[in-house]
């Protein structure tokens, strides 16, 4: 275990990544997602938000659809950057479907760099009902320049390829028992061993996180992150 040896954002934006962020409700995890998302440099950013919770902020030029797009938009000019949230609709017919195809419209035009960032995973990868863009996400996303932060209460209700594809595994408060058993399995860490680093790192106080690198086999503790001016932990 390395204490504080990941300083904010902790990451390579160079690097094509997937992140995984795991926590109860309003332990930290959506506002880790969302100041990482925000502070990622040089790149098009798509926010797919099943419950219109996942908010970059207007500050950083983000456009807010209400209709799923059929591409992302461009850049207007060299060296600018697109930030487009779309809000989908959990009562339309082709919800499923819609959260799949949003997916897949981070990963064309091929040879473009995008960062996705998706609030409720378990909607857009459930266990064993993954669509075929989201798949593609998870299995190819280096082949697609395609870089994402994938957020859940829950691990044991998402695809098990998520955590197995997952480069950083940001864990806040997860009681659960067969979450963190399936958290280990899949990093592996013993479950023994993961669990107590995960009470140790609660114990520090309110919105301290372990963060697993899948590259160096690591766990590291993490204290709280900086936010931006005006935006508190207590509104995710």
């Amino acid at each position: 275990m390395s204490e504080g040896a990941a300083p904010f954002p902790a990451l390579d934006p160079d690097l094509n990544q997937l992140i995984l962020c795991v926590g109860r409700k309003g332990s930290g995890k959506s506002v880790w997602a969302r100041e990482v998302f925000r502070n990622w440099p040089a790149i098009d950013k798509w926010v797919i938000d099943p419950h219109g919770d996942a908010d970059p902020g207007e500050d950083i030029g983000t456009v807010t659809v209400a209709k799923l797009p059929t591409e992302l938009p461009m850049p207007r000019k060299r060296g600018e950057h697109t930030v487009t949230r779309w809000i989908a609709n959990p009562g339309s017919p082709t919800y499923r479907e819609d959260l799949d195809r949003a997916v897949g419209l981070a990963l064309h035009p091929r040879s473009r760099r995008t960062l996705t960032w998706i609030d409720e995973a378990g909607e857009v990868f459930p266990s064993n009902r993954t669509g075929p863009h989201a798949r593609i996400l998870l299995q190819q996303s280096r082949h697609y320049y395609a870089s994402a932060i994938l957020c859940c209460p829950r691990p044991v209700t998402i695809d098990p390829l998520v955590l197995a594809q997952a480069d950083r595994v940001v864990m806040y408060d997860v009681p659960n028992p067969s979450d963190v058993q399936r958290m280990a399995e899949s990093i592996g860490v013993e479950p023994a061993v993961l669990k107590r680093t995960l009470n140790e790192t609660r114990a520090r106080g309110p919105y301290w996180y372990t963060l697993y690198d899948a590259r160096e086999h690591a766990l590291y503790r993490c204290p709280p992150i900086p936010i931006s001016a005006g935006y508190r932990h207590a509104q995710q």
